[in-house]
């Protein structure tokens, strides 16, 4: 009963703002700024990543030696967060090519300036995708803090909404692409595919998510994503991703109000965690030269 008075007020005192259905794109973008932010080593137990957004994870990755490659590969570990990874190797290049063409930079000027407009163009794309996850408004302040393991945390239980499978379009006929087949994760999709809707949160990971295969040398491994991140989140933090799962099964059941970040025990996180990825600055206190954002960090 207790419950069910919880559930009433919360209907009748939450504005009434329908929830945006999240899309194919939304899963490439969130997935490729969780890399900019952070890069777990399972061996040190240490994030590798500076957590601010600058598209380190493709510029800076291999002394910037892969950027055509899309930098990281775990940046083409599916084919939403490669579409998207790709995208933005492409308006690089094509924003750096017209500099060059202009005769009044030199390689590094425009490199310098290309990189700054794409990672301009990749944090609006980022606010889009943040609004359409969390039925919430993107921070308007930043933090200079680094980001926590509490911060990746809520970023792995997301992983319920990641698809499957969609539906692609090939040979003039609609095929189910398994999004775990790492065969097909460097499949750039288009731009009518990268809209299609994904399930909305149910509390629940995809089958295939349960039984992914990782090519490796000499044997194949299979891994289980939701045991890694019940793993991660039981060492690291103070959160159960049983419990997690059961908050955003509850928190898709109703499709008419509210959102994640006030709905959830664990979503202020998330929104702390992008307010730490547009901050202009590093934790060092040094300028983060990549991101024109003008919000002062605290």
């Amino acid at each position: 009963m207790k419950l069910i008075y919880v559930l009433l007020l919360l209907l009748f005192t939450v504005p009434a703002f329908a929830k945006q259905p999240i899309r194919v794109a939304d899963i490439g973008v969130m997935g490729l700024a969780s890399h900019d932010l952070f890069q777990w080593n399972s061996r040190t137990r240490e994030n590798e990543e500076n957590g601010r957004f600058d598209l380190s994870t493709i510029f800076d990755y291999a002394d910037g030696t892969k950027i055509h490659q899309g930098g990281n590969p775990k940046n083409a570990s599916n084919t939403a967060v490669y579409s998207v990874t790709q995208s933005l190797v492409s308006y690089y290049s094509g924003k750096k090519a017209t500099l060059l063409m202009s005769r009044k930079v030199t390689e590094e000027q425009a490199h310098i300036i290309a990189r700054q407009q794409t990672v301009t163009f990749f944090i609006g794309m980022v606010k889009e995708s943040y609004e359409r996850f969390t039925n919430s408004r993107f921070p308007d302040y930043a933090l200079a803090q680094n980001v926590n393991d509490d911060e990746q945390a809520v970023m792995r239980a997301l992983h319920d909404i990641l698809p499957g499978k969609i539906i692609v379009n090939r040979n003039l006929t609609q095929e189910v692409l398994v999004v775990t087949d790492y065969k097909l994760a460097m499949t750039q999709l288009s731009a009518s595919e990268m809209m299609q809707m994904v399930k909305f949160f149910d509390g629940k990971y995809d089958e295939e998510y349960l039984h992914v295969v990782v090519p490796g040398f000499p044997d194949f491994q299979i891994i289980n994503l939701q045991e890694i991140d019940q793993k991660f989140i039981a060492e690291q933090t103070n959160y159960n991703l049983a419990h997690m799962l059961m908050e955003l099964h509850f928190y898709g059941k109703f499709p008419f109000f509210g959102n994640l970040v006030d709905f959830t025990s664990f979503g202020f996180h998330l929104e702390n965690l992008f307010a730490k990825g547009i901050c202009n600055k590093y934790v060092d206190g040094s300028p983060n030269p990549w991101n024109s954002i003008e919000i002062d960090c605290y």
